[in-house]
């Protein structure tokens, strides 16, 4: 599927469709939305990321004959800058002093090619931008009544997992698929009122969007969806009252829904009772300290090596790194994931970057929720993209790992030059 879909994409590419393309992008480089996997074996076996990787250089490149071969240099684009002579320097220190080969490095480090997106989308149309966004509306608003229906009719029609079952005392959890993480972005935008909606249409994506989020029973997402209502609510109270309170009503609502659905606030319940009586001195009783233990036995480790301290374990693959952690995800062969796990971001982070390359990268992270916040006001866009980044920092990223890989830049970076040139 993914071969098919970069193959449409180069046509409509040379057609100047470049919002299908930025679509496709989108679609390959993020599990197309969760209604797949990131795995395909036609023709061989390999990452559907990588075509989405292919796809996007190939538009870079368009992009810059375009335009003379001209890089768009911006506030932010030097910050990445910084971030890049540092990953160049690692690369240099694992071919010099840790003996890691190329391949390693280009499969550990290629999704950080993304990040170049800083110095080209400046030069993608708003107007392409716009039909972009009511794509990937449309699209997630599809799947998620495909999940629903799997959910709720016990059938299995994506190809990802349809239900996950396990018993907590009491208690027979039933949990629907795990929706795209941009499901956090258009519910908050949806809010915002910058769809030009009728009341109907716009409450039926709300809907729709809400009982996805709340039948996948992630916490941490539930919890960063009301943190971010509120924050707009704040940031839009000089603005209509009616928004104002739609907000409140929405926020009210997914709190009620968590205290009187007996699973749901069993879920919360037991996370409050795993964070009460954590110790690091105690045993992994929960998701909670599942992923503290995890971190800290990452952190740990690094912290023995001054030069672990600075470049992380660099850019070794996970097949070749020693079997030393024994907390983390476990793969199909029941072995505990060493590297590349995806249930907390600040894991990756610091094993791969270092505390200095951790450090520099938040720095483009600040300097990026700086530069949204100061446009918050100009537009619907504006705000929702800094909340959107603001709980992925301080809320999602404990609980997965999307802000530590180079595509979940891909969409807020082009937001940023949209609202920019407005």
């Amino acid at each position: 599927m993914d071969i098919l879909i970069l193959i449409i994409s180069l046509i409509l590419l040379f057609k100047r469709k470049l919002a299908w393309v930025l679509f496709a992008i989108i679609l390959l480089t993020n599990d197309y939305l969760g209604a797949g996997t990131n795995l395909s074996e036609f023709p061989i076996i390999h990452n559907v990321s990588d075509a989405g990787l292919i796809l996007y250089l190939i538009l870079f490149f368009y992009l810059l004959i375009k335009h003379n071969f001209k890089l768009k240099e911006t506030p932010i684009s030097k910050y990445v800058i910084i971030f890049y002579i540092f990953l160049l320097t690692s690369i240099f220190v694992d071919l010099i002093f840790n003996g890691i080969n190329l391949i390693s490095i280009v499969k550990t480090s290629r999704h950080w090619i993304f990040l170049s997106s800083v110095w080209i989308f400046y030069y993608i149309p708003t107007v392409e931008v716009k039909k972009l966004i009511k794509y990937l509306l449309n699209a997630l608003a599809i799947i998620s009544i495909i999940m629903l229906i799997e959910f709720f009719f016990d059938l299995q029609i994506l190809a990802r997992e349809v239900k996950t079952e396990y018993l907590n005392p009491g208690f027979l959890i039933t949990r629907g698929s795990i929706p795209s993480i941009f499901i956090i972005f258009f519910l908050l935008l949806l809010f915002t009122g910058y769809f030009k909606f009728t009341k109907f249409i716009k409450y039926f994506y709300i809907s729709v969007f809400s009982a996805v989020l709340i039948t996948s029973m992630i916490r941490s997402w539930i919890v960063a969806i009301i943190i971010g209502i509120f924050l707009i609510v704040n940031f839009q109270a000089k603005l209509k009252i009616k928004k104002v309170l739609t907000g409140i009503i929405i926020a009210a609502g997914l709190i009620l829904i968590i205290y009187t659905n007996p699973i749901i606030n069993e879920r919360f319940r037991m996370g409050f009772d795993e964070m009460q009586n954590f110790t690091l001195e105690g045993n992994v009783q929960g998701n909670f300290s599942f992923r503290i233990f995890q971190a800290a036995e990452r952190l740990n480790y690094i912290s023995q090596s001054l030069q672990y301290e600075i470049f992380g374990v660099g850019n070794i693959t996970e097949q070749n790194f020693p079997y030393i952690f024994k907390t983390g995800l476990r793969n199909e062969s029941g072995i505990v994931t060493q590297l590349d796990t995806a249930d907390i971001a600040w894991s990756l982070l610091f094993l791969r970057l270092g505390f200095l390359g951790t450090f520099i990268y938040l720095i483009f992270y600040v300097i990026m929720l700086f530069k949204l916040y100061k446009l918050k006001f100009s537009n619907p866009l504006g705000i929702t993209t800094f909340v959107y980044l603001f709980i992925n920092l301080t809320v999602i990223s404990f609980a997965s790992s999307n802000i530590a890989t180079g595509q979940f830049w891909i969409f807020p970076v082009l937001i940023y030059y949209t609202i920019n040139k407005n």
